[in-house]
């Protein structure tokens, strides 16, 4: 009777890890894929309306292509360039030189109509590029692990394949998400409108020093996306707002001499 039991015993514990474990393993592993899916579309939805002005053509992804591709060519010779890699909307791309060592970049479509204009410059960490009052620091140090930084006079956000950090100017504490749990700061949590939290976003209101994005990576959370919007109905215009005093200079005030900071 006891040889039974411990048959049946050990039957059952070899079953559990054979069948079971592999079974639940899979449900978890496929939940973990959904959930990383599902903020990746949340963080892109953010991209969309916390930065109008960068749509359709300046994703960081995009733009770490035609970095990559400008900086592997010829640096003077190039006038126009065909097919200009991460503008797949673009059919052509002119190329001049600009004010202190910046090439003017302006993209045609088909029929010659003008799409977008930016300029682009070597840096330390890659090249810089610039769009109206904004300025993108693309990180090809680590190829595996390319970065872009995006800073303006509103809002900024930094971008890796694997997180996005989302900042507006009336923004202090931004919310921390990723694909298995969120997390609230507890003075955010208990006051944060159910607008806001269903939307993904939370605002505390303080004053925009220009930091968040410009500032190290270090600060970002592993895995995580942030995002920090307006707290109020009062306030939710400034989310794709463009401010009245801040110029382009504030993303010059300090050197591109390879540091984080802009």
């Amino acid at each position: 009777m006891d040889e039974m039991f411990g048959f049946v015993l050990f039957a059952v514990v070899l079953a559990f890890f054979l069948i079971v474990m592999p079974i639940r393993n899979a449900f978890k592993r496929r939940r973990g894929e959904q959930e990383t899916q599902n903020q990746q579309a949340r963080n892109e939805a953010l991209f969309r309306s916390m930065f109008p002005e960068l749509q359709p053509h300046f994703h960081p992804e995009r733009l770490l292509e035609f970095a990559r591709a400008r900086l592997d060519s010829s640096w003077s010779a190039r006038t126009r360039w065909i097919d200009p890699p991460g503008f797949p909307a673009a059919t052509l791309a002119e190329l001049a030189p600009g004010e202190r060592d910046r090439e003017r970049v302006r993209l045609l479509d088909a029929a010659g109509k003008p799409l977008a204009d930016f300029t682009f410059e070597k840096h330390a960490e890659g090249g810089v590029i610039r769009v109206g009052k904004g300025k993108f620091t693309v990180d090809i140090r680590k190829p595996a692990e390319p970065r872009v930084r995006y800073w303006h006079p509103d809002r900024e956000f930094k971008w890796s394949r694997a997180a996005w950090v989302f900042k507006t100017a009336v923004a202090d504490e931004p919310f921390e998400s990723s694909s298995s749990s969120s997390s609230f700061s507890s003075s955010s949590s208990s006051t944060m409108p159910a607008a806001a939290a269903a939307a993904g976003i939370v605002g505390l209101g303080g004053s925009f020093d220009g930091g968040g994005a410009a500032g190290s990576w270090d600060e970002a959370p592993q895995g995580a996306s942030s995002a920090s919007a307006v707290s109020d109905a009062g306030n939710s215009a400034v989310v794709g707002a463009t401010a009245d005093s801040p110029s382009d200079s504030s993303g010059d005030a300090s050197s591109d001499s390879g540091s984080t900071a802009y």
